[in-house]
């Protein structure tokens, strides 16, 4: 055990926060996650994420349990390191479903007076740990390199020493371990990586080829960030992402395992000039399903590529529009069920399915 870990009880917990069984429970728990015993420390782990972060904001007694933290992922006799990465991104930045649809600019949250002004302190002391990461991701344990990397996606400030690291990680991580490149692939988009970068994108083909969905997805989601008109195979690989990944996709610390959701946000962002590519693809995929198949996934994705949302009849249809309407007749997309005939209506198309000539 370090000597930080012995320094957990020098600090005045009391004086850190308002509530006087934190002011206990922090210190028991932070000297906890050096036990032999799991229960005991998965135990301490949540409850410092339910102490730490409450609905999100962050405290002085989240920025002073950091330390700690960093200790525990640098101990390789300490268990479940992996779950000290995870407490440290949830300190810095909270729900991470905000910064993947807003993709929030940190300089700009400090420059913005906020009621919650301790979680911007929180996320710069998680940041200034940056050398600390960059060393765990060489770590032997694939789940921590997994975590540190999941991390690392929401420092983009940053992005000169964490997208080359990440990049190594794309390129060096064995087929045993393809999970934890699939996880780096997504983050070095996400911390700041860009389409010049070329030790990155040829990191990302060569996943692109790979034989793991995970890893093939992964590397496209993040090649669609990176591009706003990425090839056509790459968007084919993100909807096959949208259509096919498990629920939750095991070992994808990403919206707890929801791979679905970050395919969706790489789709809504593409440029409207790839609209042709997205409506043949999806045609394609529909036409080679049939009526009884689940396909509601499938028929909200061609929905959402080509029909706007309205509440009125389209009248007049786009060639793209024309060219999906003939696929979901031929499909007999209205013989799906009523949640399919509403989504249908909602893009402005006849709930009958009857189209007047």
């Amino acid at each position: 055990m370090p000597e930080r870990s012995h320094m957990v009880d020098a600090v005045n917990w009391v004086s850190l926060t308002r509530d006087p069984r934190a002011s206990t429970g922090v210190p028991a728990a932070l000297h906890a996650l050096w036990s032999t015993d799991e229960f005991l420390r998965r135990s301490a782990y949540n409850y410092l994420a339910g102490t730490l972060v409450q609905q999100g904001s962050r405290f002085p007694v989240s920025i002073a349990a950091i330390p700690f933290l960093i200790d525990v992922i640098a101990d390789p006799a300490a268990g479940d390191r992996f779950g000290a990465c995870q407490l440290l991104r949830l300190i810095a930045i909270g729900d991470e479903t905000l910064w993947l649809i807003e993709r929030p600019n940190p300089a700009a949250l400090r420059a913005t007076p906020a009621p919650e002004q301790w979680d911007m302190a929180a996320y710069d002391a998680v940041r200034a740990r940056i050398p600390a990461f960059l060393a765990a991701l060489n770590d032997y344990d694939p789940a921590v390199r997994m975590h540190t990397a999941h991390l690392l996606s929401w420092f983009p400030e940053e992005r000169h020493v964490v997208v080359p690291a990440l990049t190594r990680v794309i390129e060096s991580e064995p087929a045993d371990s393809v999970d934890v490149a699939a996880v780096a692939s997504v983050a070095a988009a996400l911390a700041g990586g860009v389409a010049a970068d070329r030790a990155l994108t040829g990191a990302l083909a060569t996943r692109l080829g790979g034989p793991v969905p995970t890893e093939r997805w992964a590397a496209a989601i993040s090649v669609a960030t990176l591009y706003t008109r990425p090839p056509r195979e790459v968007i084919d690989q993100v909807y096959e992402c949208l259509l096919e990944a498990d629920d939750p996709v095991p070992n994808w610390p990403f919206l707890e395992g929801d791979m679905c959701t970050l395919a969706a946000l790489a789709l809504s962002r593409l440029d409207p000039s790839t609209g042709a590519d997205r409506v043949e693809l999806l045609i394609g995929r529909l036409r080679r399903t049939r009526p009884g198949q689940e396909r509601t996934k499938l028929i909200g994705a061609l929905v959402d590529a080509v029909f706007p949302r309205t509440d009125k009849l389209i009248s007049r249809f786009t060639d793209l529009q024309l060219a999906a309407v003939r696929a979901l007749i031929e499909a007999d997309a209205w013989g799906d069920g009523p949640y399919v005939v509403s989504l249908l209506a909602a893009a402005g198309l006849p709930k009958d399915g009857r189209f007047q000539s």
